[in-house]
Order: structure tokens, then C-alpha cells, then sequence
């Protein structure tokens, strides 16, 4: 190895955030973005979606598991494909399959179909996340880990805020299969510019190949500030011992935290999820229009989306274990309120203001610490896996709330049961280590 070999982590953690890299950030929010708009798809689709296909609703639950069963067996796959083959390809053969796969699903007319298609494209929703957040992380420097995935899962509540915006305005026009239509098109026209210009993670490059200095050199030319890097130079490659990726979670003292934190993805998935999937439906049965509950749902990512700008720049100074403990205390208060109050329209707005502040934004959060708690080598699978451990939660969450609403116990048992389960989030996060101080290759 020369003496002149360029050290890339250093590069990257050396130099302030630059265009090429606000261009990775750039494309892996739209993907999450889009990853959003079609999960929500069928949350905002289903009371039109049921009525033409004659679902009852109490069936509705395993429509949304379908696809959260989906997400989960896409975080557990393909976030360790992710760290074999690299994140670039993993992220384009994920949304090259959502898009499809949404598209698809505006063309059925049965609900086997519908289960089918919602199934398929959760592979690839769960397999886009890990991906694009483990690519996202290795392009900035570890100081401004938190503030980068706060702004690429901004589109999470983006694509949930336009997904309803849209919804309320195409679906009466022209029926519930166009929001699919749209929801299809959009990753699918996305897939050949990520083609073209979405690079590999440089971090990935050093610790899986020793053979592309020169693809190295490219990235690093354009981030490296005050240094000019020759088209020659060489840089230090440090192959790490290779494992099981997930008998590596368990290893060199991240047992306990590795439990702690699928636990926390567990249950606080269960609750968003109910969130996302049956709001719509639980205020339309208790009397509202479409068009509110949906705004009711756009309300809730825009508490979302303001809460990771919050928490990033509150984290760093109180550390995650008090943040967000007291984040998922004041979340489980948010969904008890949000059924005493079911009855007022506008109080049922506030409070899912508050809930998405809490709940939506508290992951983006946990999010940001599953990248800090891994190195490189197993970033995407540890990531994947506790999102992937998560769906589990995600998959329950919507059962049981379609149990409670054929049991027809009301809109109030279902925000006590779910608020709940914030209060057991809060305790498992709080025995979760402070990672944000350790310095990640």
C-alpha cells in the first residue's frame, strides 16, 4: 500500500456538505418520497376500494398486512443484499418493484389480486429504505448524520401529505384505481435516472473491493474541498472479517441494544401503521366525509415532517435515551386524547398533529441511531433488520385494529390500546446506549 493512499472516511468526514452530495440526498429523499405515497396508496384508496370490490371492512386489515408482510421480508432480504452487492443496486431493484407493482394494482378487480400485488410491493418498499438511508449516511460526515436522514425521510410525510392531497382530489374524478396509476408511474420513470446517475456508497467501495481506485477517485473528486485528488491516486482499503451479516448484530457488545432497539421498531411500527392504514376508515365509520378523514391523515405527516428538524437538533445535546423517551411518553398521551375527543373534528386534528409530531417523527429518530449503532459492513442489514423486525409490528398493528372494529368496541378502545403500547416504547428506548458520540467508519 503507498504511503500516499487517500483515506475516504476522512475525506468524507473532513469536508462540508457539497453539491454532489445534496444529489445523493436529493435522490434518496424522492425515493422515500415515493415510498410514502405508495404505502399510504391504499389507506387512501380503501373506502372506495372496498365498497367497489365488495371487501367488507373488517377485512381490510389483511389487505394492509399483506403489504406490511411484504416491507418486512424486503428490510430482512435485500438490506443484507445491500451490504453484499452494494446499496446502489439494491435501491434501484426496490423501486423499479414498487413502481411496478403499485401500477399493477390499479388494473385488479378481485381481492386476491389486491392482496397479491400489495404483498409484492412491499418487497419492494422494504427493501428501498435501508438502502437509501445506509447510502445517504455513508456520503456525509457523522456530525451531520442526524440532519441528513432528518431531510431524506422528510419524504416519508411528504409522500403521505401528497398521497392525500391527491387522493381527495383524483379519486372522486376518476375512481380509486388512478391514485395507483399515479403512485406506479412515478417510481417507474425515476428507475433509468438512478441508473445513470446514483453512485455507490464510497464507504461500501473501500471494505468490498480492492480493484476500483478509480471509481473512488471520481467520488472523491468531488467532495474533497481543499485538495486536489490526481486522476492516479490510490486509497487505503480495509476489508473487515466477514460474518453471518446478522449473527454480526450480536457481536462486539451490541447484543442487548441490538434487542432493545427491535423492540422499540416493533412497537412503535404497530402504532404508525395503525395510524397510516385505519384512520381513514375508523373516522369514516364514525361519520366524517372521506375528504376529512384523509385531511386528518395529511395533519398527521405534517407533524411528521416538522419533528426530526426538531429532534436532530435537540439529540445531540440531551442524547436519544431522554429525547426519545420523553417523545413516546408524550406520543401515548397524544392517542389516548385522540379517542376521549372523537368527537370533535378539530380536536381530532390537533391531536394527530401531535401524534405524527411524536410517533412519525420519533422514528425518523430511531431510524437515525440504528445507523449509528452499526459500522459499514452491516449497516443496511442492521437497519433493514430492525425495520424488517418492525414490520412485524406493522403487520399486527392493523389486525388488531381491524379485530377491535369487528368486536365494534369503538374509536376509543383503539387509540387506548395503541397509546399504550407509546408508554412500552418509551421504556425500551430508554435502556437503548447513547450511539450518536461513536464514530462510525
Amino acid at each position: 500500500m503507498s504511503d500516499k493512499a487517500l483515506d475516504m472516511a476522512a475525506i468524507i468526514e473532513e469536508n462540508p456538505l457539497g453539491s454532489f452530495q445534496r444529489l445523493v440526498m436529493f435522490f434518496c429523499a424522492l425515493i422515500i418520497i415515493f415510498d410514502g405515497f405508495d404505502i399510504l396508496a391504499i389507506a387512501f384508496a380503501a373506502p372506495n376500494l372496498s365498497e367497489a370490490l365488495g371487501i367488507p371492512k373488517s377485512e381490510l386489515g389483511y389487505v394492509f398486512s399483506a403489504g406490511l408482510f411484504g416491507m418486512m421480508l424486503g428490510a430482512l432480504i435485500l438490506g443484507p443484499v445491500g451490504d453484499k452487492f452494494g446499496r446502489r443496486y439494491a435501491v434501484i431493484f426496490s423501486v423499479f418493484v414498487f413502481g411496478l407493482c403499485t401500477l399493477l394494482t390499479g388494473f385488479i378487480d378481485n381481492y386476491n389480486d389486491l392482496v397479491l400485488l400489495r404483498f409484492l410491493t412491499g418487497l419492494g418498499l422494504g427493501g428501498a429504505m435501508p438502502n437509501a438511508m445506509a447510502l445517504m449516511t455513508e456520503y456525509v460526515s457523522t456530525r451531520q448524520r442526524n440532519i441528513a436522514i432528518a431531510v431524506i425521510f422528510l419524504g416519508m410525510p411528504i409522500g403521505g401529505i401528497t398521497g392525500g392531497l391527491v387522493a381527495a382530489e383524483i379519486i372522486p374524478a376518476y375512481g380509486w384505481p388512478s391514485l395507483f396509476y399515479v403512485g406506479g408511474i412515478m417510481p417507474l420513470l425515476l428507475v433509468p435516472i438512478l441508473i445513470l446517475f446514483l453512485p455507490e456508497s464510497p464507504r461500501f467501495l473501500v471494505e468490498h473491493d480492492n480493484d476500483n481506485d478509480k471509481l473512488l477517485c471520481s467520488i472523491a473528486k468531488k467532495i474533497e474541498r481543499r485538495h486536489d485528488i490526481k486522476e492516479d491516486s490510490v486509497f487505503h482499503h480495509h476489508p473487515v472479517e466477514k460474518h453471518f451479516p446478522v449473527k454480526a448484530l450480536f457481536m462486539e457488545g451490541r447484543y442487548m441494544d441490538t434487542l432493545l432497539i427491535w423492540a422499540v421498531f416493533f412497537c412503535n411500527l404497530m402504532v404508525a401503521y395503525f395510524l397510516y392504514s385505519w384512520i381513514p376508515t375508523l373516522l369514516v365509520e364514525a361519520g366524517y366525509q372521506l375528504s376529512e378523514a384523509t385531511k386528518t391523515v395529511v395533519i398527521l405527516n405534517i407533524g411528521g415532517a416538522i419533528s426530526p428538524f426538531i429532534l436532530a437538533k435537540i439529540i445531540p445535546h440531551w442524547g436519544s435515551k431522554k429525547v426519545l423517551t420523553i417523545c413516546f411518553i408524550l406520543a401515548g398521551i397524544s392517542m389516548m386524547a385522540v379517542g376521549q375527543f372523537g368527537s370533535s373534528l378539530s380536536m381530532v386534528m390537533i391531536l394527530s398533529f401531535f401524534a405524527g409530531l411524536f410517533i412519525v417523527g420519533g422514528q425518523v429518530s430511531l431510524n437515525a441511531l440504528s445507523s449509528y449503532m452499526y459500522p459499514t459492513h452491516i449497516r443496511s442489514t442492521g437497519v433493514g433488520w430492525a425495520l424488517g423486525i418492525g414490520r412485524l409490528g406493522s403487520i399486527v398493528g392493523p389486525l388488531v385494529a381491524g379485530a377491535l372494529v369487528a368486536a365494534s368496541f369503538g374509536l376509543n378502545v383503539n387509540f387506548i390500546v395503541f397509546g399504550a403500547l407509546c408508554f412500552f416504547t418509551a421504556l425500551a428506548v430508554f435502556f437503548i446506549k447513547n450511539h450518536e458520540k461513536r464514530t462510525s467508519k
